[in-house]
């Protein structure tokens, strides 16, 4: 019998123009804007009084995403070296805290900007978490990604910090966040990179109260996952939190408490 022919293309579901379009918008928009875009490794305004911090923060970030310590895009790494530095310039009190650190870069990138103070960092390195209704369809997807390891961290800063600054601890946040905050005087940055809504909230609400005035808080997943930027957008009003959300690409947010 000669074969069927049965157009397999008319089975699809047919795509609309304004899809299409929207698809071709969103990839050349990445390809403008992503990680190691000339718009990602430019330097922002407020990176162009200090031209060796953003070169050093650039490099760093740069050898830390190739040899595969941290997904950060340039523009999210030196922010973070950026803030931890100018907090220490500026004598604010307080410990460097990442929550959510995969393999560790992140860390290495706060505490290189700020080399004298303490590091904590705070992962399951089980991948994430079963996400909750709040975190939306496309979150239960990604149950198990980003599944980082102590002791890539643990190398990280062998290599590129100072491992007597490094305090770890291993665990779900709801586990470990909890008894670590009364090992913690004062916090002078908060990286909060938790995905999900309990987790961003929960990071949120066990830290700020122990921030210093001039402390800075990034949000990494604001503007990629609904439920980080709706416990982030929960939590400012919440506490009378008025400081302007800075953007620094299409998903990183911080603010500095006044």
């Amino acid at each position: 019998m000669p074969a069927s022919t049965t157009n397999t293309r008319d089975l699809r579901p047919a795509v609309k123009p304004a899809s299409k379009l929207a698809a071709v918008a969103a990839l050349v928009t990445a390809q403008l804007t992503g990680p190691g875009s000339p718009w990602d490794l430019a330097p922002r305004r407020v990176e162009l009084d200090r031209p060796a911090r953003y070169a050093e923060g650039m490099r760093l970030q740069r050898r830390l995403r190739l040899e595969g310590y941290t997904m950060t895009s340039s523009r999210r790494g030196r922010t973070l070296h950026r803030l931890a530095a100018t907090a220490h310039a500026e004598g604010v009190p307080g410990a460097l805290v990442d929550c959510g650190v995969w393999n560790g870069g992140s860390t290495v990138l706060l505490s290189r900007g700020a080399p004298e103070r303490e590091a904590w960092a705070f992962d399951s390195f089980e991948g994430l978490p079963e996400p909750g209704a709040l975190d939306g369809a496309a979150s239960f997807e990604h149950v198990g990604d980003c599944l980082g390891s102590e002791e890539r961290l643990q190398e990280a800063f062998r290599r590129y910090g100072d491992p007597a600054r490094l305090t770890v601890r291993k665990g779900w946040f709801e586990d470990t966040l909890p008894r670590a905050v009364e090992e913690i005087d004062a916090v002078a940055v908060l990286h909060c990179d938790g995905d999900w809504y309990e987790p961003v909230l929960l990071t949120l609400e066990t830290f700020y109260p122990k921030f210093s005035s001039g402390g800075f808080v990034v949000i990494d997943d604001y503007g990629h996952w609904i439920g980080a930027r709706k416990a982030t957008d929960e939590f400012r009003p919440g506490l009378g939190i008025d400081a302007p959300l800075e953007r620094v690409d299409y998903t990183g947010r911080y603010w500095r408490k006044p």
